[in-house]
């Protein structure tokens, strides 16, 4: 579910993204989705192409196949709504290679990952218009007994309205999302209150996307309404739009629900896997066709209303369909269960929706009461994480249609000053951060880093984000060469982090150097080479023992000592070899952390207590005089290199506490 489930996050390390993909898991990282009200001379955007079914038909004819080739993609429908008129709506391709079962646009139901995030702040809207729901009530008023936000902030509690636009500052702990393999998805109330993620930042401070808050949003509506989450949307939502084969479900029971598509997984390998089971399931759990996301965007674009059945008073869809949050005033943000792009010079507002395999985006303009959705059933084999398949073919039908300015079109800088760039600079980690969960890991690829230049300009550089070069337009605002915004957030007069239009489901948090995870990394890797020369220990051995020289220092508890700390080196090593296969391994790793797996924690846990004994051993080899003087350093660095590297993992919560 990517950001807006994926940020949206695609973390990967190899050439493979499936596993940020699901590390965004239903973020839907959306790439943002608002207009700053410049005309189409300022940039670029063509005059659009007047909105028929004819013209459509033969614009999405001609490229979607073209695309569905060029991006290495099985499937893929389309659909496009006028008010609340179904203008159009068609599959492309197949829904699995092996049957080669045609998709379409009337029977096919897509998994649509956080997609599900609005149809979701739908119901919760819709209580709020029973009165039923306030949104500026401290959510602990409608929760279960027995499960409490704990008050980290006092007089500042977390709100309904946090919710819906993911700025209730929990950390991103994704332990427990995913089902552990064999097991059924747990009740909305228990994954809710057996994972309670920690409060890290004050309400409101940050938008960070989060799936944990969506899913409460869903238990609160299951609450209020006294209605199982999933009957509710049935009975409330999916049935009164005339959405007949869309709705939430398990991956079971969606199986005998819909026809559903085969996913297919890990990029430019289109390998067909099992679907991925969700306990977040207000937060990713929906399947939709493509003509019946036409009737949901009709009613948004009704107001609420479609064919004479209201599901939304108009003054609940203009807080879905406007601006209620962001990390800057003059950048894109988020409305309820919505997020906006930047795309000059009209305001553009939806969401999209990413699983392994399966992605999605619905985008709607207001103003010219016009929408899009596109879903498809492949990671395919693209490489830009921000303009794959699916936002490809929604970005180019806006261009088309709705005068929509083209990537690359954005207006060189206007001089505009924004103070001393050397301020800007520094390391800024994703505010999608956990801080007691092995989800920290994506931490630790999910930053940037900016420098600054002595024309005024920034450089920004990320390991899964394209570099760039930032022109100051004023306002703490900077442009690059496609027209993209970048803005920093300032606090007390400090600059606290960073956010872009490309990425409004998250901000970038400014941490000290010691934060850095690139410091980190080269530490650890320092320490694994320290750790490493413990290979010379045999040859030593082999070298006394032809030689003929005394053994007795390197016997009983001296040996035992080397024992002890080959095997935590083996364990040291052997875990880094496990986490740079689980990386490069697409789903693996997803799994891990979604599962709260123990193979994340055990063994550094065990290498811990092994480390505590060899520090004392290392000391014992000090005053009992053990080996050499030079063997007595080796031993003692080795030693302090296996310490610096479980501790560097802990700061990672990747060593198991009690």
């Amino acid at each position: 579910m990517r950001s807006p489930l994926r940020p949206p996050l695609r973390l990967v390390v190899s050439a493979g993204l499936s596993t940020a993909l699901s590390l965004g898991l239903i973020a839907g990282a959306a790439p943002a989705i608002a207009g700053t009200g410049a005309s189409a001379a300022d940039t670029g955007a063509a005059d659009p192409s007047p909105v028929s079914e004819e013209g459509v038909r033969a614009f999405l004819d001609e490229r979607v196949p073209a695309l569905l080739e060029e991006f290495d993609t099985p499937g893929a429908a389309v659909s496009v709504s006028q008010g609340s008129t179904a203008l159009f709506q068609q599959g492309y391709g197949v829904t699995d290679l092996e049957s080669e079962e045609p998709v379409s646009a009337e029977g096919t139901s897509f998994p649509v990952a956080s997609v599900s995030k609005s149809f979701t702040a739908v119901a919760m809207l819709q209580l709020v218009d029973q009165g039923e729901i306030d949104l500026g009530t401290d959510v602990n008023e409608y929760l279960p007994e027995g499960i409490r936000i704990p008050d980290t902030y006092p007089g500042r509690p977390i709100t309904p309205h946090h919710l819906l636009t993911h700025t209730s500052g929990f950390e991103e702990a994704v332990g427990g999302m995913m089902p552990v393999e064999g097991e059924p998805v747990s009740p909305l109330r228990d994954y809710i209150g057996e994972h309670v993620p920690e409060r890290v930042e004050p309400p409101g401070r940050f938008v960070s996307y989060s799936n944990y808050g969506t899913a409460m949003a869903g238990l609160i509506v299951e609450e209020v309404s006294g209605q199982d989450f999933m009957d509710y949307t049935q009975e409330h939502v999916f049935a009164p739009l005339g959405m007949e084969r869309s709705g939430f479900a398990t991956t079971d029971a969606a199986g005998e629900r819909f026809d559903v598509p085969a996913v297919h997984r890990y990029p430019g390998r289109n390998e067909v896997q099992p679907p991925e089971a969700l306990n977040v399931i207000p937060a990713g759990g929906a399947y939709a066709t493509a003509a019946d996301m036409t009737r949901f965007m009709g009613a948004l674009l009704g107001g609420g209303e479609l064919d004479g059945t209201r599901v939304l008073s108009p003054e609940s869809t203009e807080l879905m369909l406007g601006h209620r949050a962001g990390n800057h005033d003059l950048l894109a943000g988020s409305g309820y269960g919505t997020w906006e792009r930047h795309l000059d010079p009209v305001r553009v507002v939806g969401h999209t929706g990413d699983l392994g395999g399966a992605h999605s985006e619905y985008a709607l303009v207001p103003g010219a009461d016009l929408g899009v959705f596109v879903t498809v059933n492949s990671d395919g084999s693209g490489t830009d994480i921000l303009n794959d398949l699916r936002t490809t073919i929604v970005t180019e039908f806006l261009e088309e249609f709705a005068g929509t300015a083209a990537q690359g079109s954005g207006t060189a800088a206007d001089g505009a000053g924004n103070g001393d760039p050397d301020a800007f600079a520094g390391v800024y980690l994703t505010t999608r951060s956990a801080e007691n969960d092995p989800s920290a890991l994506k931490t630790a690829m999910d930053q940037m880093t900016v420098t600054a230049a002595a024309d005024g300009t920034l450089r920004t550089s990320s390991p899964i984000l394209s570099g760039a070069t930032w022109t100051p337009i004023g306002d703490g605002v900077f442009r690059n060469e496609t027209g993209d915004r970048l803005a920093f957030m300032e606090e007390d007069g400090e600059i606290i982090g960073l956010t872009m239009d490309a990425l409004a489901s998250q901000g970038y948090k400014r941490v000290d150097a010691y934060a850095d995870p690139q410091l980190h990394v080269m530490v650890a890797l320092g320490a694994l080479a320290v750790i490493a020369t413990m290979v010379a220990w045999p040859v030593t051995a082999l070298v006394r023992t032809v030689r003929g020289a005394d053994a007795a220092p390197y016997r009983g508890a001296a040996r035992a000592g080397r024992i002890g700390a080959a095997l935590t080196g083996l364990i040291c090593v052997g875990f880094t070899g496990f986490l740079v296969y689980a990386l490069s391994n697409g789903g693996m790793l997803e799994t891990l952390l979604f599962t709260s797996s123990p193979a994340l924690t055990v063994p550094l846990a065990i290498a811990g207590v092994l480390t505590a004994g060899l520090l004392v051993a290392a000391a014992a080899s000090w005053s009992r005089g053990w080996w050499t003087l030079s063997g007595r350093l080796h031993y003692t660095l080795v030693v302090l290199a296996a310490a610096v590297f479980i501790g560097i993992g802990g700061w990672y919560n990747l060593v198991w506490l009690p």
